[in-house]
């Protein structure tokens, strides 16, 4: 670990801002702050945080879109040595009660009425919970307003600046930073501290092998409340000395606006915002020749996008990335990867990670033979908060991560993704990964995107049932035909492969991180009573 890694977060944020004070750090809307102004406006909450009581240990969750305050928000919670506890925007109340109560927060900055967020309903159900006190203030709320972000302000103007400088000096490298919530696909969803230092390492190497630049102009889709718009959004970009547009909602001609007006050299995001963008009628009205970077991940990538990315949305380079809220990001695509490595792989370890794909017996398999990817090194979750049984599970005793994803290394060292081992749709008895027909079926010339799930089946337990996306034409999306595209599919894969249902969807449901919601496809499969139960 080097000495730049021994200090904190904000205090990496204040230093770097020291180097560029007058250089624009975030720019959100008609509001541009430079980089000593953002260490203003931190202090200045983080004084009002120590006012309230805030000090090391405490959690103050974050609960709100992208903006310049939940960038500042989180850097004066992490600057007194506390955690922030981020929350999914799309989370009802009864679900954000969740992470309050398990964390025990003491306060929570929410943007009330953002896509339904209730902050008074999930604090209530926090309290029934057993939180003994949770303050609110609300982001977004009107100036004069009881629970305002300028009346919290101005509670912490009794609190000297010396004695957040102090508080700033105190935190250790050891010490967590923020506590992230899992996805929850297999449960109640669990909570991964993590640390100062092991944060700001992996975020400095993610810098460096991105080839992020000190001027770069981020634009960042990917909500803050993922480890994707954090560690690998707004934070890398403060470190390295680019400015950050967040954005609170992917909204395409908003995106394409900002990408001509301000001329946006960074852009990461999931594959389905570039297709979205891709396919806008007016793409072409838009200059969008300053892009430069993009990372994609989150789901399988057609190769035809990432050329299409290269080509039309002029970007210089694409990286295909692979991560999860246990261990961050893992492996990333080389600077000379081809387009097609890109689409098809996760590349290889990041810096100072070791991944390797492992079978039942955790012995580690050759190459081109699957089996289960696992991540060992400094980024790896020291373990679940406050659950030691599921840490147990996941970490095994030589500190090897069981991701519960199925991969394969293939001989030139990329990794690739074969779904997660949850999705596995087993058809009479033969193992099929969703990855592996979905993969398939995009190569099929009027298929753009496909999603496989499981459906039951009276005689065979399961079949594989294929949600697919049309290819756009003049005319609009192709509708396909479910009895050719079967017949299509039996030429090409195994007959267990071959989904037993083919339906037509416009858009696929997502996650809050922006990944297909299997969960979301089966709820509409029963619903359309695709399946024999019989």
């Amino acid at each position: 670990m080097s000495a730049s890694d021994r200090i904190s977060v904000a205090q990496a944020v204040i230093e770097k801002a020291g180097e560029i004070p007058d250089r624009i750090a975030v720019v959100d809307g008609n509001v541009q702050i430079t980089y000593a102004a953002l260490v203003e406006q931190v202090a200045e909450a983080a004084r009002a945080l120590l006012a309230a009581g805030i000090g090391p240990g405490d959690r103050v969750a974050l609960w709100a879109p992208n903006s310049a305050r939940w960038i500042v928000a989180a850097l004066a919670v992490q600057s007194v040595g506390a955690a922030f506890v981020p929350i999914n925007t799309r989370y009802k109340p009864a679900e954000a009660a969740y992470p309050l109560s398990f964390t025990g927060a003491k306060l929570m900055f929410v943007a009330n009425g953002f896509m339904g967020v209730d902050g008074e309903a999930a604090v209530g159900l926090a309290v029934e919970a057993g939180v003994q006190a949770l303050r609110i203030v609300d982001i977004q709320a009107p100036d004069d307003a009881a629970r305002s972000w300028e009346n919290f302000l101005s509670e912490g103007r009794s609190v000297s600046e010396a004695r957040w400088r102090a508080a700033v000096e105190a935190v250790a490298a050891d010490d967590v930073c923020d506590i992230m919530f899992t996805s929850g696909s297999s449960g109640r969803p669990k909570a991964v501290p993590h640390r100062h230092g092991a944060t700001l390492r992996q975020t400095r190497n993610t810098v460096a092998e991105n080839g992020n630049l000190e001027g770069d102009r981020y634009l960042i889709v990917n909500p803050f409340f993922h480890v994707f718009g954090y560690t690998g959004g707004w934070l890398p970009a403060l470190l390295v000395g680019a400015t950050v547009y967040p954005m609170p909602v992917f909204e395409v001609d908003a995106v394409l606006e900002l990408i001509q007006r301000e001329r946006i050299s960074y852009f990461p995001g999931p594959p389905t915002i570039f297709h979205s963008i891709l396919e806008h009628p007016r793409l072409n009205e838009f200059d969008v020749t300053s892009l430069r970077l993009s990372l994609t991940g989150a789901s399988d990538v057609p190769v035809e996008l990432i050329h299409r990315m290269l080509d039309e949305l002029t970007f210089e380079r694409v990286i295909q990335a692979y991560g999860m809220t246990e261990c961050g990001t893992a492996t990333y695509t080389l600077p000379n990867a081809d387009p097609e490595t890109v689409a098809t792989t996760i590349g290889v370890p990041c810096t100072d990670l070791e991944v390797r794909i492992v079978g039942p017996d955790n012995e580690p398999l050759p190459a081109n033979e699957p089996g289960e990817i696992a991540v060992r090194g400094y980024a790896v979750m020291s373990g679940y908060l406050d659950d030691p049984g599921a840490t147990a599970e996941a970490i095994d005793a030589d500190g090897w991560l069981h991701t519960g994803d199925r991969g394969v290394c293939d001989d030139r060292g990329n990794f690739r993704i074969l779904g997660r081992i949850g999705d596995m749709i087993i058809v009479g008895g033969f193992n099929v990964y969703p990855a592996e027909v979905e993969e398939a079926l995009r190569q099929h010339p009027d298929v753009e995107d496909a999603a496989v799930i499981g459906v039951p089946d009276a005689r065979m337990g399961q079949v594989a049932c294929a949600f697919v996306i049309g290819r756009q034409s003049d005319e609009g999306r192709y509708l396909i035909d479910a009895d050719e595209l079967i017949a299509w599919s039996r030429d090409r894969i195994a007959n267990f492969k071959v989904p037993r249902y083919v339906e037509n969807i416009d858009v696929f449901p997502l996650t809050g991180s922006n990944k297909v919601s299997k969960v979301d496809l089966r709820e509409l499969a029963a619903s359309r009573g695709l399946g024999d139960v019989s």
